[in-house]
């Protein structure tokens, strides 16, 4: 699985389409699960080995996601609805690939 959702790095212009999650790492004692996606130009690139184009990261409390809390949609689902800082969720109108 992954997300279909073009953005632009505003520092350099260019805009990774697919993002994939690639890590997952839990701190039971603060109760937080850390999650990054990479950005590719497409799934292609991604297969072929390329580098991605950017890298988010995604950190949410535990509790907030259905135990054990490492099911891979629902880690996805949780960042659909997370939305920086005084923002929108960036990914509430991915596409599922």
């Amino acid at each position: 699985m992954a997300l279909m959702q073009p953005i632009e790095n505003p520092e350099t212009g260019v805009t990774a389409r697919y993002w994939k999650l690639t890590h997952m790492q839990a701190d039971f004692v603060a109760g937080v699960l850390e999650a990054q996606l990479h950005g590719y130009r497409d799934e292609a690139a991604r297969r072929e080995g390329r580098q991605p184009l950017a890298r988010l990261a995604f950190r949410f409390a535990l509790d907030a996601l259905p135990s054990p809390g490492f099911d891979r949609a629902a880690v996805y689902a949780a960042i659909r609805a997370a939305a920086p800082e005084g923002g929108r969720p960036l990914f509430a109108r991915a596409r599922d690939v």
